[in-house]
């Protein structure tokens, strides 16, 4: 008995040709993955492909998409409209994953359409698990001259050594890639997706890709957490270069080629500056004291604590200095404050007054304020404590 194999191809069907009697027809079905137009990479390595199932792709009502689909974001639509019936199942059948390579046994998810329009593509949208693929945002930055800062804004796409085969069938078709900053997207404007066009992507590779740069003029500031620290910390400020907002991006600032400082990942958005953390300066001397009287005629505040911050730049060159007091609350009675000068800002439970020092120069923060309580456990590390104890 003559067998006749007929091989159809999800882009490519061979017809059946005619049988003579006595003959017996088998076909082996070779299906192929559909050429996704756009790829969008969020930064979690969820992945999300925007793909045109051609008609000549759907075989007897039935297509395939690879089996590590996310079955919570497919949507299928035809002509415009949404197709919301349909079943699903896991198997293995023959794929063609590269043009002109033998077809291999691979599992699958295949969708059955009971009633999809005869010579109309499907329009399908769909997020895998375990794609191999993630990327995330890196901010290097250089000093340059004139106080400028010179600022790129780049993505860092990672590939694991090992790609599952329907990932590296998709990506040798060299889809649009999109990388995405946001999983809300309703959230999203033009600052969070990034059009990379058609680059090559292959496995166990890092690929750098500039998204945005830009200058930006920059300035040491010195702040003094005065009740908590010893010497002031250095703060690089300046303001954002770029009109990005995203979370969590791991900042490098160099010098010449040298790394200054080990940053903390940090938010960025249009709005703020830039305040990076890069050290203690020690050559700015401070110097903290208190006082504290009683004063028993006053019922419900009869402590009144007398403070004095003190800052000398000892640098050949001029500095911007905060000083940073917390605000002390009363548990009972609200605290009463007296100021020789007023703070420069009130930020939350801090206040902050601010001065440009020129070299050996000095400032002086002076206050005081009527209390319910007689001491503080922060005054144990003042230079100088009377009457508190």
């Amino acid at each position: 008995m003559k067998y006749v194999l007929v091989l159809i191809f999800a882009l490519f069907a061979m017809p059946c040709t005619a049988q003579s009697a006595g003959e017996v027809s088998a076909e082996i079905i070779v299906y192929r993955l559909p050429d996704p137009e756009r790829l969008y990479i969020y930064r979690n390595g969820s992945v999300v492909y925007d793909a045109v199932i051609p008609e000549n792709g759907i075989i007897r009502n039935t297509f395939i998409l690879p089996e590590n689909i996310q079955l919570d974001s497919l949507t299928i639509s035809q002509a415009g409209r949404r197709i919301y019936s349909y079943s699903t199942q896991i198997g293995e059948v023959l794929v063609m994953l590269r043009s002109g390579e033998r077809p291999d046994l691979v599992r699958v998810l295949q969708i059955h359409i009971p009633d999809v329009a005869p010579g109309v593509p499907l329009e399908v949208k769909y997020g895998v698990r375990n794609s191999g693929l993630s990327w995330d945002f890196i901010l290097d930055m250089e000093i340059a001259e004139q106080n400028l800062l010179e600022c790129a804004l780049v993505a860092a796409i990672k590939t694991e050594r090992e790609l599952p085969g329907t990932t590296q069938s998709i990506l040798a078709r060299r889809p649009e890639i999109i990388l995405a900053s946001s999983r809300n997207i309703l959230l999203e404007d033009t600052g969070t997706m990034f059009d990379l066009g058609r680059p090559v992507v292959e496995a166990n590779r890092r690929m750098l890709i500039k998204l945005d740069e830009g200058k930006t003029p920059y300035r040491l500031v010195y702040l003094w957490d005065a009740n908590r620290r010893e010497r002031p910390a250095v703060y690089l400020r300046a303001p954002m270069p770029f009109k990005t907002m995203a979370e969590r991006v791991q900042p490098y600032l160099n010098s010449s080629g040298l790394s200054v400082a080990s940053l903390s990942a940090i938010n960025i958005s249009p709005d703020r500056s830039f305040d990076f953390y890069i050290g203690e300066q020690p050559n700015i001397v401070t110097y903290k004291s208190v006082t504290t009287a009683e004063y028993p005629e006053r019922e419900n505040l009869p402590f009144t604590h007398a403070l004095e911050y003190r800052v000398t730049n000892q640098l050949n060159r001029g500095v911007s200095i905060e000083v940073s007091v917390p605000v002390t609350y009363g548990e009972k009675h609200r605290t009463e404050y007296h100021f020789t000068k007023s703070p420069d800002e009130r930020l939350g439970d801090q206040m902050v007054w601010k001065y440009d020092l020129a070299p050996g120069a000095q400032a002086k923060v002076e206050f005081s304020f009527d209390s319910e309580s007689k001491s503080s456990p922060l005054y144990s590390q003042f230079d100088y404590n009377e009457g508190g104890r």
